[in-house]
């Protein structure tokens, strides 16, 4: 695998979300995923001094971002995910079908990748438990909370 062209699309992954983020912060918690067919990206980050995450879908209602400004760095950001999704796949390497990207400001960063196969998982059930584990949230919703108590329930 080309490791060059690997840490390019990690650098460019990392300057889109810190492009899109319009406060100073201490840490970027991104999820990326890519399917057949589909792929989802959303990441949470912590700002300066605070330990209460911010969801980036949320930024347009909590800064003065326009939301077109937003979706082009958004659809920026999947364009570069699936391209590492793809430079995998183009090296022979095993498809991951998600990964989590946890970067501080530091620029630090470490990847992990999971290859499970997604095909027939419910995505609100996969936000859920990638929430929990990630970032301690619980969920508000009683789908969620079923989700979340079966996924500790497998755990025991």
């Amino acid at each position: 695998m080309n490791d060059e062209q690997l840490d390019r699309l990690y650098q460019k992954i990392a300057e889109v979300v810190v492009d899109t983020i319009p406060e100073d912060w201490s840490k970027v918690y991104l999820y990326g995923e890519v399917v057949e067919g589909s792929q989802s990206t959303y990441f949470y980050y912590y700002p300066e001094g605070s330990d209460k995450p911010i969801y980036s879908h949320g930024i347009t209602e909590l800064f003065t971002i326009s939301e077109l400004e937003y979706s082009e760095k958004w659809h920026l950001l999947v364009d570069f995910i699936q391209e590492l999704w793809r430079e995998f796949n183009i090296n022979g390497q095993e498809p991951w079908s998600n990964f989590t990207l946890v970067l501080d400001k530091l620029g630090k960063f470490k990847i992990d990748y999971n290859y499970d196969d997604l095909t027939n998982k419910d995505p609100h059930e996969r936000k859920t438990i990638w929430k929990y584990k990630n970032l301690g949230i619980m969920p508000k919703s009683n789908s969620g909370k079923k989700h979340l108590e079966k996924y500790l329930a497998k755990l025991e």
